[in-house]
């Protein structure tokens, strides 16, 4: 943000006036108040862009996609979404956060979506728990994009423990033409 105070104004206004013992020129008077005035408004301006346009302590905050470099992160979390449990097709959005656990409760396929824009990294790890039947998971992604495993990845992808969650990750770089399926594993 650029300060707009106008240094010039600052600078015209008369510290020293009026002039104690003095007629002094009701001019000078006016001058006085119109550069303070001038300065207040501007700084009145600069304030509200402080606090409608920065990062805050007590909000919660958008950067819009703006970057943020050089920054350290110390015990910094990720958010849980906990989809619940869903017996039909289920968008998965990248919107809805890093971390996704969702309970299977059918056969059902799962749709990669909203991705963030080609050239900007999205990855999802996704948390998938039985419901003690073996179902069926299938998965693509929106917009016609290609799925691409690798090699431990199971096929068919099948649920069933409430216990033993399975993990996935899946990540793209092109808007998710193209999504990457990682199996992490089956956790008991």
């Amino acid at each position: 943000m650029a300060i707009t105070i106008n240094t010039t104004t600052i600078n015209g206004i008369d510290a020293e006036y009026p002039i104690a013992g003095v007629d002094n020129d009701s001019q000078g008077f006016r001058d006085n108040f119109s550069a303070i005035k001038d300065t207040l408004s501007a700084t009145a301006a600069d304030l509200s862009t402080l606090d409608s346009d920065t990062a805050k302590l007590n909000v919660n905050n958008d950067f819009n996609g703006n970057d943020i470099q050089e920054a350290n992160f110390i015990r910094s979390t990720e958010e849980v979404n906990n989809i619940g449990n869903v017996e039909a097709g289920q968008n998965i959005s990248f919107t809805e956060g890093h971390y996704q656990t969702i309970g299977i409760g059918g056969d059902v396929t799962l749709t990669f979506a909203d991705w963030p824009a080609t050239g900007k990294l999205g990855k999802i790890r996704l948390v998938l728990k039985g419901n003690g039947s073996p179902h069926a998971v299938t998965f693509s992604t929106e917009a016609g994009g290609t799925i691409k495993y690798d090699a431990d990845f199971p096929s068919p992808f099948n649920t069933e423990s409430l216990t033993n969650p399975k993990i996935i990750d899946v990540w793209t770089d092109d808007g998710g033409l193209i999504v990457y399926a990682k199996y992490v594993g089956e956790f008991s």
